[in-house]
Order: C-alpha cells, then structure tokens, then sequence
C-alpha cells in the first residue's frame, strides 16, 4: 500500500493545522515527524502484553504429555497450544521495538536533517546495558544456590558479548534464568547495524533494505530444511531467521510517515482478532516440538512469515493518534516497567518453584506458583526500574534530538 496516495483526512495525525487564507480555507500539513515528543502509551501496555505472553509461555509446559492426566486431555492440549502460541509475544516485541526505533530515527533526520549515530548508541547503552550487566552477575552469582540452574561459564561470556542467540542456537542449552535474554542479543545486533543504513538511505533504500531482509530469512529457512539441519534451534536463535517481524516493523515507520493507520474501531479489533488467530493457528499446525525434541519442518519454515505479520498487524491495530481506553495508568506502568519484568521473570518463576516446594503447593501450573512468580516478577522489576534504571533514563535524554516516553 502506497501512503504516498493516501489523502490526508484519511490518516489519523493530530499534525494537521488548518491556515484560513483569502478567499477561502486551506489544508497545510504539517510533517508529524518535526513536531513535540513522540510518545504513544498504547505500546506501553503492548509491551506488557507481549511481556505476558512470553511469561504463559515459559510457566505453561506446551507439551501436553506434561500434564497431570487427572486434568484431562482436552485440558492438556489447550493449555499446551496457548503456551506454544505465546511464545510468538517476542515477535511481536521486536516488530514493536524495528517500529519504534526506525520511527524515532527518521523523526531525528526529519528534524535534524541526519541521524547521530554515536549518540544512538550512547542511548541504547543507556537503556539496555545497566539492567542487562546487573542481571549477568546476579545469575552467576548465585549460581547453584536454585535447585536444577546451571549457569554456564561460556554462555556467560557469549551473553556478555550480546551473542548469546548464537551460544542458544550452537551449543546444549543449560538450564538458566540468563536464556530469555537471547532475544536481547538479536535486538542489541539490529540497533548496532541499522542507525548508519537510516542516515545514508532514503525512504525507498529502506524499504528495498527491509525486502533484503525479508528475503534472507526465508531463504536461508528454507536452507536449513533443505540440508536437514535437524532441530529447530537453528532457526528460532538465529538472527537471520528472524529478521521478517523485524522487516515488517521497518516498513510500517517508512509507509506510515508518522501517522497511525487509519482504521475504525471495529477494522482495528478485526485486525487484532485476526492476527492472534494466525498465531493460535501457528500452535496449532506450525509447533514442531513432541515430547521434548525439537524438529525443522517445512510447515515451520513457512509459519515464520505468517507470524510475523500477525506480529505486526498486532501492533498496528494499537497504534492511533490519541490515547485509547486500554492505555490506563496500571498498565502504561507495567509496560513502562516491562524490560525488567522480561529480565526477571525465568528467575520469578523458579523463585516460585523454589518456595511452593517448601509450601507444598504442588505442580506449579496447576496451583499457586504462576501468580506468585508474577508478582515476584513485579516486585523485582519495579525495585529495578525505580533504583537501577531510571538514573540511566534521565542521562538518556540528554543524548536525544527526538524526545518519547517521559522518563526513558
């Protein structure tokens, strides 16, 4: 679709400035992009949602054989194809963080006419670094002290360097509150390698850039079937295969030009309604794992795509011009909070574990642990976000030509 051709009226921006001339009114826009703080707080509480289904995801086992019998098989095989449908929250994280991070450098080039790349980096290191380093030492720290945890030395050391995807993807995954974190790394190589291509490229580079990488991750795919790779891992940890969520979120900043879709309440529900039945779909079919063993199949590889823009169709049924409904302030603040709460939240469960053992509360997905790994899970990345992160937030703006959430 072609935005370029799209009347004004028909996008939603609060940009639009009505200039009354002789002999009659006159429509002038105003480029979104020059203008105020970008902040949108509908993706605030998306973050949390994608946050929450990453954390049905590793609380649920999406093996139904994994369950009590006494709970029944349709039981087993629902709650299993949930957990297995939730874990598609990380794409719909990084189609929401390619959006947002390619919105806010083409803002900045709007405004300033090109993108400060040093200062980019100085604010990613700002965001990510602290909390990141921090949680780092505490898992090797208490290394052992958690029954069933194993952190290893390597893996470590691979994390350190963010490339902890590819430790995932090559080695035998140890068992460790650290493994979440590989999505970290995939994001951490796509904020290294993409603010130069934004300031050298216009807005057709970008878009023929996107389609590069669409066209990478499904032929490489489609590669790792061919040979008979053997297990999965190859593709869910690898950078490459995972670049379609991160295409799309590009090519929705460069199309939208810094307006929000123009879509009425009930497009906007069909929209999401439709992309989260994609992704249950994509459980149901497309789920590869049986008892544990992880398999390439050519189901899965063609599933990859239509994630991805049920990940992305996600985020634009969200994004308007004004605040909606859903946009409370309990949520905006876990959203706010949400990097935290995917940080810790490996560690809330086994926490959890740890402590409804001693309180015989049985298996964790069928009494008490998941709501008590929630809120331990809270608990940390509010004592985080308040002690740890925000004086990093603070320095962070001042290393920003384009200003968005209040308080980082």
């Amino acid at each position: 679709m072609n935005l370029a051709s799209v009347p004004l009226p028909a996008l939603e921006s609060p940009d639009l400035r009505v200039v009354t001339k002789r002999p009659g009114p006159q429509v002038v826009a105003v480029d979104p992009r020059t203008a105020g703080r970008f902040y949108r707080p509908e993706l605030d509480v998306l973050r949390f949602c994608a946050f929450s289904l990453v954390f049905i995801h590793h609380h649920f086992p999406s093996v139904p054989g994994e369950y009590n019998p006494h709970l029944g098989q349709w039981f087993a095989i629902t709650v299993s194809t949930i957990s297995a449908a939730a874990t598609y929250g990380v794409d719909i994280f990084l189609a929401l963080c390619s959006y947002l991070i390619t919105e806010l450098l083409l803002r900045e080039k709007a405004r300033t006419g090109t993108v400060d790349v040093k200062w980019f980096y100085i604010r990613r290191i700002l965001r990510i670094w602290p909390l990141y380093f921090f949680f780092l030492a505490l898992a090797l720290a208490t290394n052992g002290l958690i029954p069933n945890e194993r952190v290893s030395g390597k893996a470590v050391v691979a994390f350190l360097l963010f490339s902890g995807n590819w430790w995932m993807m090559s080695a035998w995954r140890s068992v460790s509150v650290i493994n979440p974190l590989w999505s970290l790394s995939v994001q951490e190589q796509f904020y290294f390698a993409w603010p130069p291509l934004v300031r050298n490229l216009g807005e057709r580079g970008l878009l023929v850039a996107a389609g590069v990488m669409l066209f990478v991750s499904n032929s490489l795919r489609l590669a790792i079937f061919l040979a008979h790779l053997g297990s999965e891992r190859y593709i869910k940890f690898n950078t490459f295969t995972r670049l379609d969520p991160i295409a799309l979120g590009i090519i929705a900043a460069v199309l939208l030009r810094g307006r929000s879709p123009a879509l009425s309440n009930v497009r906007r529900l069909l929209l999401i309604v439709t992309s989260f039945a994609v992704l249950w779909a994509a459980a149901i079919f497309l789920h590869s794992e049986a008892d544990g063993v992880e398999a390439v199949h050519l189901l899965s590889v063609i599933g990859y795509p239509l994630v991805a823009l049920s990940s992305i169709g996600v985020v634009l049924s969200v994004l308007v011009s004004t605040p909606p409904w859903y946009a409370c302030k309990p949520l905006v603040y876990l959203g706010r909070i949400s990097y935290g709460l995917y940080v810790f939240h490996l560690l809330g469960l086994k926490l959890a574990d740890v402590i409804g053992a001693h309180a015989a509360f049985g298996a964790r997905f069928v009494k008490g642990q998941g709501l008590l790994g929630f809120l331990l899970t809270v608990a940390m990345a509010m004592i985080s976000y308040h002690a740890l992160e925000q004086p990093f937030l603070r320095m962070k703006e001042r290393f920003s030509h384009v200003l968005s959430r209040p308080g980082g």
